[in-house]
């Protein structure tokens, strides 16, 4: 009988958590920098993934920067400079790319950290990447930037590596 109280009493404490979460992680108009709390983990993700459809689904990274991307930005991509405007500039150059598209996207966040892989492909430019991005956080905005490519020339002993 006690089993089946604390089996009952863990359900619902369980059903409470649940649904307790989504009123606090609402959709973002823009990050918010001194964001804290228990569930800072899923407002990291969230922010993420949304940044994520707005920079590689809708090909927007002005959006994507001004949504999560307000302030300070460091850059370690060795091929565009530190900064926001930089960073947007050479996004935008690179978005103009003909039959750009992006598949395979997963991604991770919490901890201060931001991890989103993808494939970027585009037949007209003869590019074929996956692409790990990893973002620093404060709060859910994004402040920093690094990311690995490895170039896929589909000819790989192992066509299952990358994704």
């Amino acid at each position: 009988m006690r089993f089946l109280a604390a089996f009952f009493i863990a359900v619902l404490y369980w059903a409470t958590t649940i649904t307790a979460a989504p009123a606090i992680i609402k959709p973002f108009k823009v990050c918010d920098a001194t964001a804290k709390g228990p569930f800072l983990r899923q407002r990291q993700e969230a922010a993420l993934k949304d940044f994520a459809k707005l920079f590689l689904i809708d090909k927007n990274p002005k959006a994507a920067f001004d949504k999560y991307i307000p302030g300070e930005y460091i850059q370690h991509n060795p091929d565009a400079l530190s900064g926001r405007e930089p960073a947007i500039a050479y996004l935008i150059t690179l978005q103009a790319t003909p039959g750009l598209v992006y598949s395979n996207i997963t991604l991770i966040a919490g901890n201060g950290l931001g991890l989103l892989h993808y494939r970027r492909k585009s037949v007209q430019a003869d590019m074929d990447m996956a692409i790990m991005d990893r973002m620093g956080f404060k709060g859910t905005c994004m402040n920093e930037h690094w990311d690995v490519r490895q170039r896929i020339y589909g000819n790989e002993t192992n066509p299952l590596a990358f994704f």
